[in-house]
């Protein structure tokens, strides 16, 4: 017989853990796999298919139309990081990394909007134990910011030297003065720190702001589920505004990636830094 515990009306929202969670008992050798090392497989098989299409229609005339697409969309960025970066020369030799780091994240994005879709829309949304989407994982966006600030760093040591890059942070002794000397000392030493901060800046903004954007959907989805519709369903379609608006914050939140990122190079070319 049924009781009254037994209704499908949810106790609350599905608020995911703000790092991934185990798979059962799924394991590789000592290591356990987590929904989200899951679902960034499934994203990696997805964005190679997406970038072979890509490569095959710029390479050829299979598909005229992408080609077409994907050669605006390359010239419109260069024209991009051209301005971020001061030079074309610059602009070519990073314009992959940047793009890159762009469009990996923006198609995560959306590939975690989908995923966060066929999550509330499963029964009792068991897949929220198998998939969630990749970049509110803390430890995801952690790794794409220390890409980004190593090449940075391997820039400087590369352009500038060793000796003048580390001196930079360590002992810049330099100035018109014994005062302004001794202040650029410090200065060095609140960049060195700078440079941990950048990291944290850059993946926290990141895993922040598309974390709360699954919190978000998923409240307005709850909401729309304790508001009567008759047996309709009508307002569970209460979150549909907000996941467009996110696919909004996908793309802002990419570009503001690339764009900090190109600052961050930038500044690690000769000239940039020496005051």
């Amino acid at each position: 017989m049924n009781t009254l515990s037994d209704t499908s009306v949810p106790t609350g929202p599905h608020i995911p853990a703000p790092k991934g969670t185990a798979i059962g008992d799924w394991m590789i050798g000592n290591i356990h796999i987590t929904n989200i090392m899951l679902s960034t497989w499934i994203f990696m098989v997805f964005l190679f298919v997406l970038i072979a299409f890509f490569y095959v229609a710029i390479h050829t005339n299979k598909f005229p139309k992408l080609r077409a697409f994907g050669l605006d969309i390359m010239d419109r960025m260069l024209v991009n990081i051209t301005g971020l970066l001061w030079s074309k020369e610059s602009a070519e030799k990073y314009m992959w990394l940047l793009w890159g780091l762009m469009f990996v994240i923006f198609t995560g994005n959306i590939f975690g909007l989908l995923l966060d879709w066929l999550t509330i829309v499963s029964k009792e949304e068991w897949l929220g134990d198998y998939i969630r989407p990749i970049y509110s994982d803390f430890s995801t966006t952690l790794v794409l910011s220390l890409t980004v600030v190593i090449v940075a760093q391997i820039t400087a040591f590369y352009l500038k030297g060793p000796r003048k890059h580390l001196g930079h942070y360590l002992f810049h002794f330099e100035g018109g003065t014994i005062t302004e000397k001794i202040v650029n000392v410090f200065v060095g030493w609140l960049h060195f720190i700078w440079e941990f901060i950048r990291i944290g800046s850059l993946s926290i903004r990141l895993f922040l702001n598309i974390f709360v954007g699954t919190i978000l959907i998923a409240v307005a989805i709850y909401i729309g589920t304790l508001i009567p519709s008759f047996h309709t369903g009508f307002w569970e379609f209460l979150s549909l505004p907000f996941w467009f608006f996110e696919l909004l914050v996908a793309f802002i939140q990419a570009y503001i990636f690339m764009v900090l990122s190109s600052m961050y190079i930038a500044e690690s070319f000769p000239g940039q830094d020496d005051h």
